[in-house]
């Protein structure tokens, strides 16, 4: 296992943002980008190339209405890696992407049969989750700090979950749907959350926004605590108790959006909820620390024999009274709390 990278971003020209991510990652980014093309291809009924570059042309446009600043970073990504777009689409979204066909439920690969994240957010104002995709992306985890917002990534991804310098965090894990269509892609949403000065704004981006399949998002700042479940056509407030410990896999807790949903086979979802909600008491989620290696607990393992298996790929905890992030690619050990290149130290 590598260290995290961290690549600081700073200035107000979207388009230089992303060339300075794609230019410095240029490698990195075409490489992953094939890796999903392929995943696509295998788990996915987009069994061509050619169909699956259609189906992410149609969410350029969408994202370009969403956030044109948020577009103008992810094309000059494009330029400076010389990836396209349609293929950025698909290292961004593609856990949506593989969603959208009403008949998909039975028939995909079992490979990613567990994919998702585990989350845990404690009263004490913390919030973290592990990141569990194809263990063939776990070389391509990073932190990206873009003017002074923190957010946890791959290379040639806008983000997928972070904190901010005002406090407000995010997390996401994904929730799968039967319902998914063409909508924003998701690391869109979560970057344009974190422009928001507390978790209430960031909230009603969430539930304003056009989303395309299924996600939980969990919002929290110094005094809120916000969970929300979505499918392609529904959003749900599961919980807004910010004084309870909080728990979420890769299953609805809200039985409306669990009409619009189904658990992949062979998931342990379910496991790995119990096992944190047995496990896991208040006292034993006082620090980022404590939450650090409790994700552990439940994290998955990469196997070299099967690379795209689903693996922790990475963890990430966000303490916002301390305005510190714990961050490592894979997963979480005591030895990683020793290491400097884990803890982030944001200035609100």
């Amino acid at each position: 296992m590598t260290s995290l990278k961290l690549l600081v971003l700073e200035g107000s020209d979207p388009l230089f943002l992303g060339h300075q991510h794609g230019e410095i990652f240029r490698t990195q980014i075409k490489e992953l980008a094939e890796i999903r093309m392929e995943r696509m291809c295998n788990v996915s009924l987009y069994k061509k190339p050619k169909d699956v570059l259609e189906l992410a042309a149609k969410h350029i446009n969408i994202l370009q209405d969403f956030d044109v600043d948020l577009f103008l970073e992810l094309r000059g990504i494009s330029e400076a890696s010389n990836v396209s777009l349609e293929k950025l689409i698909v290292l961004n979204h593609y856990t949506d992407l593989r969603d959208i066909n009403p008949h998909h439920a039975n028939l995909l690969s079992t490979q990613e049969s567990s994919s998702g994240c585990s989350l845990i957010y404690s009263p004490h104002k913390i919030l973290g989750q592990t990141w569990d995709i194809h263990g063939s992306a776990l070389p391509y985890v990073c932190l990206l700090s873009i003017n002074k917002t923190v957010v946890f990534s791959i290379m040639g991804c806008l983000g997928m979950t972070g904190m901010n310098r005002h406090g407000v965090a995010i997390c996401i894990n994904n929730l799968n749907s039967t319902d998914a269509k063409i909508g924003i892609i998701w690391p869109a949403l979560v970057r344009k959350a974190l422009r928001k000065k507390d978790a209430i704004l960031a909230k009603d981006e969430v539930m304003n926004a056009p989303l395309g399949s299924g996600h939980h998002y969990a919002i929290a700042d110094k005094n809120n605590f916000f969970s929300i479940e979505t499918s392609g056509t529904k959003k749900s407030m599961v919980t807004d108790n910010a004084d309870k410990l909080y728990f979420h896999t890769n299953h609805c807790l809200c039985k409306e959006i669990e009409k619009n949903s189904y658990i992949r086979k062979e998931s342990n979802t379910l496991w790995r909820y119990e096992y944190l909600s047995q496990n896991i008491t208040l006292d034993k989620a006082n620090t980022a620390q404590d939450i650090f290696l409790a994700l552990a607990q439940v994290s998955m393992p990469y196997n070299e024999k099967t690379p795209h298996n689903t693996t922790t790929c990475g963890t990430i905890v966000m303490d916002i009274l301390g305005a510190k992030i714990l961050a490592c690619q894979g997963i979480a050990t005591k030895e990683l709390l020793k290491c400097p290149q884990v803890t982030l130290t944001l200035n609100h």
